[in-house]
């Protein structure tokens, strides 16, 4: 994969994929589109726009350990349920691979966001098995 490729999994280049929601040049547009961008701003270690798309305060120290303390390999998005454009809210289950201490592991989440004047959050998770 060249490197200039999304870590999202979409195949686009990273500029005209999440590159342009993570530098601030265009809002994701679908619920899918802000889950794949904070999927790559975990690889790219991108605590701001973290914390911008989350409705919640997050554990900035604790969040940026833990992406320091891991390296992601892949994302798999399994199913959206409504989340496009035009809608209010949205859900994506996805499993996120990575290496932890060597090891391969997964992190299989159904994912809720909602959108709050014009732009889409996320406003929490549950683990999926």
């Amino acid at each position: 994969m060249d490197e200039r490729t999304c870590p999202c999994g979409s195949g686009k280049l990273y500029d005209e994929c999440c590159g342009r929601y993570i530098e601030g040049k265009a809002h994701a547009p679908t619920a899918e589109a802000l889950m794949r961008s904070r999927y790559t701003a975990y690889v790219r270690g991108d605590l701001d726009y973290l914390e911008a798309t989350d409705m919640h305060e997050i554990d900035r120290e604790a969040t940026k350990a833990w992406m320091q303390s891991v390296r992601f390999t892949k994302l798999e998005v399994l199913k959206t349920y409504r989340g496009k454009a035009m809608d209010k809210k949205g859900r994506v289950e996805f499993k996120a691979y990575y290496l932890e201490e060597g090891e391969e592991r997964v992190h299989h989440e159904l994912s809720d966001f909602e959108k709050y004047k014009g732009r889409w959050y996320y406003s929490g998770g549950l683990a999926a098995t």
